[in-house]
């Protein structure tokens, strides 16, 4: 019976880690992911502020100082 108590903890031990490292590969993943999502939301920000002080500059309309720092 020590045995058997002994293959079953095994079993059950292995499972737990192939469980886990499942649960945090995918944990991984989602974070990466957020973070690119982030990341790429982030450049367009800028990206539409600087686009947008270039063309009010064009226009002739100076940007104030702070969207010209924000946009830096």
């Amino acid at each position: 019976m020590d045995v058997w108590n002994l293959i079953l903890y095994v079993v059950a031990s292995l499972l737990a880690l192939k469980s886990l490292a499942s649960l945090m590969t995918h944990h991984k993943k989602v974070v990466v992911q957020q973070l690119a999502i982030e990341y790429t939301q982030e450049i367009t920000q800028n990206g539409k502020k600087t686009s947008s002080s270039d063309s009010l500059n064009q226009q002739g309309v100076h940007a104030s100082a702070d969207e010209k720092v924000r946009a830096a």
